[in-house]
């Protein structure tokens, strides 16, 4: 299994029956990542990144007959953050490096971004493989069919008000 420096909590892997490239444009025309050149951050043989979004890679890591194995996992700069972090060298980031690698000035804010893109891109990783969209279409209450036997309102119904209806509500 190959971990990253974020640990293993920061890491989800599935295997399928997909190819790369398949996975890739569904995770692009589905789920707003966008596909990637199939770059390396990690280094050779741990994972080629097919697909980005926000802070979170899908990466193709290895095959093993039809099916290919991939992982959702943060970005390298992400784990940086994390691993300093878990291992209590936060301090070594400043607000300013903080806001200029994430978009957010605490460490709070930063890790509940990266919890919820984790969870996100992990959802949008599970919808792709089933071939499901980011969100399921919304569903509408079917109209009733109406028939030429439907009851009309009687004429007296829509009438006009004379005023004391308004007066006897208002006490």
């Amino acid at each position: 299994m190959i971990l990253y420096h974020a640990g293993p909590d920061w890491l989800h892997i599935e295997e399928v029956f997909v190819e790369r490239s398949a996975m890739a444009k569904r995770l692009a025309e589905l789920h707003n990542f966008t596909q990637c050149m199939r770059y390396e951050p990690f280094g050779p043989d741990r994972g080629a990144v097919i697909a980005k979004r926000g802070h979170m890679l899908v990466l193709a890591i290895g095959e093993a007959g039809n099916n290919t194995f991939f992982a959702v996992a943060p970005s390298k700069e992400l784990q940086d953050l994390i691993w300093s972090f878990s291992n209590g060298l936060a301090s070594q980031w400043s607000r300013l490096e903080l806001k200029a690698m994430t978009g957010h000035e605490d460490w709070p804010a930063v890790l509940k971004m990266a919890t919820d893109q984790f969870a996100a891109a992990v959802r949008s990783l599970e919808r792709a493989i089933a071939g499901k969209p980011e969100h399921d279409a919304p569903a509408f209450a079917e109209m009733p069919i109406l028939d030429d036997d439907v009851m009309e309102v009687p004429s007296d119904y829509l009438h006009s008000l004379n005023g004391t209806e308004v007066f006897e509500c208002a006490h």
